[in-house]
């Protein structure tokens, strides 16, 4: 590969003769590498590069493979040249590095697995409705507080939850008007009648009430988070 390379680098690029150049190489890994466009590795990428920079001055570049070690002269002197340069001492190893586009790439594959696999998760959906994409929660800069995680969760010490793990009878609200979930609490019950008027005061001025969970932590995200820490789960 660094011969590829090295070969690219040699190319006369204010020669007006025909402008196709056939790079011979013996390395077979090298052109599957070339080929496979989920290589990224830093060679790979750096003899890209140049061959687009080439094509665009209007040159064609080919790659070919010749079998190693036949006496073809060209490549005997490939070989002595990549010898004498892994022995230099005065060459700096950077073959390691990774561009910084294969970063870009490679976490935007990881964020559209990561988004599969929430689409796919089957224990989300309470904190699907707050966020129904990855890239909504990764924008968000929230410092995730007890309360906050009981409230997106759909968890905390409601009676609904209690009653779910056996640790309470039933789990109907106090306010007798249903199961005391957060929704319920949220969206019905008068227990927390202070602080949800609080919020839907706030958000009727900017919008409508009743707003979904998705708007609550992204368009109210600021009232809605007081509102939150404002509850007491203790007291229910």
């Amino acid at each position: 590969m660094i011969k590829a390379l090295e070969a690219e680098e040699s190319i006369n690029t204010t020669d007006k003769s025909p402008r196709t150049a056939t790079i011979f190489t013996d390395s077979i890994i090298t052109l599957d590498s070339l080929q496979n466009a989920n290589n990224h590795a830093y060679l790979v990428e750096e003899i890209r590069k140049r061959v687009s920079t080439l094509e665009g001055s209007e040159w064609k570049i080919e790659f070919s493979w010749v079998k190693a070690n036949v006496g073809i002269y060209g490549n005997e002197i490939a070989d002595r040249l990549a010898k004498e340069a892994a022995r230099s001492k005065d060459i700096e190893t950077t073959f390691s590095r990774i561009p910084i586009s294969t970063l870009y790439y490679e976490l935007e594959e990881a964020r559209q697995q990561w988004q599969k696999e929430w689409e796919n998760c089957t224990k989300t959906a309470a904190k699907k409705e707050y966020f129904p994409t990855v890239q909504e929660r990764l924008s968000m800069k929230i410092s995730v507080t007890p309360n906050i995680a009981a409230m997106v969760k759909g968890h905390g010490k409601t009676r609904a939850n209690l009653h779910r793990f056996k640790l309470l009878d039933n789990a109907t609200c106090v306010c007798k008007q249903g199961d005391q979930t957060i929704d319920h609490l949220l969206y019905q019950s008068n227990l927390l009648e202070k602080q949800t008027g609080i919020l839907k005061k706030n958000i009727v001025n900017a919008g409508h009430w009743p707003a979904n969970k998705q708007k609550l932590i992204t368009k109210y995200r600021e009232s809605f988070i007081t509102f939150i820490e404002s509850v007491d789960f203790e007291l229910f």
